[in-house]
């Protein structure tokens, strides 16, 4: 469980940290390009779920954070039988409950989530939804999860040893 929590760890600090900087030097709603029109940083304030889901609905931020709570809580009951037992598992679990935990933070401290990761992908979408560093790993942790459960790598196949043959000991002439 080492890697999982070590995972949840740096993900919670790393979203937290981004947070911290962007609240300290931006105004809401204030752009700032990174890289031309495609991306760029802006402070935006998101009391529903994904995509400001929820957001009209009153007490959204009561309903959430108790859910968030729950979600973590499942996801600690079930671990063993979510087949949580592979690394690459443990990382995208890492990925899931680190950023749980760091939208979390943001419900019970400010009342909101805070994002501020704004991409144009062209005139046919327009902008994706502002999000933050929390979002991208629960959703890149869910991805994973799905992608090695779904299609787990193939086991290797040792060779067996004759059974005149202990382990380390020289082959026979």
């Amino acid at each position: 469980m080492n890697v999982l929590v070590v995972i949840a760890a740096l993900v919670f600090v790393l979203d937290q940290a981004t947070k911290w900087l962007i609240l300290a030097r931006f105004h809401q709603h204030e752009e700032v390009p990174v890289i031309g029109e495609f991306f760029k940083l802006t402070l935006a304030f998101n009391p529903g779920a994904a995509w400001g889901m929820f957001a009209r609905f009153g007490h959204s931020n009561t309903i959430l954070t108790a859910f968030s709570i729950a979600t973590v809580l499942a996801l600690w009951m079930l671990r063993r039988s979510l087949s949580v037992i592979s690394l690459p598992h443990r990382i995208a679990f890492g990925m899931i409950v680190g950023g749980i935990f760091g939208n979390l933070a943001d419900r019970i401290h400010y009342g909101c989530v805070v994002d501020f990761l704004l991409f144009y992908l062209g005139k046919t979408i327009g902008h994706w939804p502002v999000f933050n560093i929390a979002d991208s790993a629960i959703c890149t942790g869910v991805v994973l999860y799905l992608l090695i459960t779904l299609w787990p790598p193939k086991p290797r196949v040792v060779p067996e040893l004759p059974p005149d043959r202990k382990f380390g000991a020289p082959p026979a002439p």
